[in-house]
């Protein structure tokens, strides 16, 4: 089992943590240094991405660094540097998407670019 600190930084390498039926990875992307999540089923290799946040390269490498494939890809929440790379990772998976009905119904659809404060897009 490796060790894990929980630390990561925008474009730096994953942190990994193991357990018994599921890996758990994390890195962080963009300016806004936001963390995504794979995690990865022991059992079936299947893995779900958390916030396809921004730096689609960087996240399809990251879903490399587990078994390659992608089944599923939740977003927490609907601010666009929380979503920036969902339609392109969506895509190129072919991995549905799922999310909470507040996000489904305010987010827009591609986000808008860039990321006002004013408006939390």
């Amino acid at each position: 089992m490796s060790r894990y600190a929980g630390h990561v930084t925008s474009g730096g390498p994953s942190e990994v943590r193991e357990l018994r039926d599921l890996v758990i990875r994390k890195c962080s992307v963009g300016e806004f240094d936001n963390n995504a999540y794979l995690l990865t089923c022991r059992a079936t290799g299947e893995q779900l991405l958390i916030d396809a946040a921004a730096d689609a390269p960087r996240l399809q490498a990251f879903v490399a660094e587990g078994t390659g494939a992608l089944s599923g890809i939740v977003t927490t929440h609907r601010h666009s540097d929380h979503v920036r790379a969902l339609v392109e990772l969506a895509a190129w998976s072919g991995a549905s998407t799922a999310s909470g009905p507040t996000t489904l119904l305010r987010c827009r659809w591609p986000p808008t670019e860039p990321w006002s404060t004013a408006t939390g897009w």
